[in-house]
């Protein structure tokens, strides 16, 4: 019994040692293009960091002026799904799961619109949200040409 007990203790060490990693979604370039809303390729023209649409001064004086979301504004440059006009604004929460982008990068997105929902913050009204952090969304110049050739097949069927 005491050698199960201490076995059971070594392995749950090793899972606490272990080095967080994200969940990541598996899905395939196909996969995301039909669950995405917007497929698009968009450069990175701001980013603006909230706590909330109208932060009091008592406000920002305790808390400062960075904030716990990031909106992003994108301007698109193809668009291969959806009809997403020439901005999008892209909206998320600042957190271990997001998707990180620098201004004037150009980026390879799968975005759904975001539903509204009690709790979600007002700056997230009429803004999207890329499907997964780890998933088929990137720089664009790490796009390869054979997945750029299967998005002009699947956006060509759309």
């Amino acid at each position: 019994m005491i050698a199960r007990l201490a076995l059971l203790c070594i392995l749950l060490l090793g899972l606490a040692a272990s080095p967080a990693r994200a969940v990541c979604s598996g899905a395939s370039l196909d996969q995301e293009f039909r669950e995405a809303d917007v497929v698009v390729r968009a450069r990175l023209v701001s980013e603006i960091r909230v706590w909330d649409d109208e932060p009091s001064a008592a406000f920002r004086a305790r808390w400062g002026e960075s904030g716990h979301v990031i909106l992003y504004r994108l301007a698109v440059l193809e668009a291969f799904k959806g009809r997403p006009g020439p901005r999008i604004i892209f909206f998320q929460e600042v957190n271990s799961g997001r998707f990180d982008l620098d201004i004037d990068k150009d980026y390879f997105l799968f975005l759904n619109f975001i539903r509204p929902y009690p709790g979600r913050p007002a700056a997230a009204r009429g803004a999207m949200y890329v499907r997964h952090a780890c998933g088929q969304s990137r720089l664009w110049s790490e796009v390869l040409p054979r997945d750029l050739a299967a998005l002009r097949r699947l956006s060509s069927q759309h």
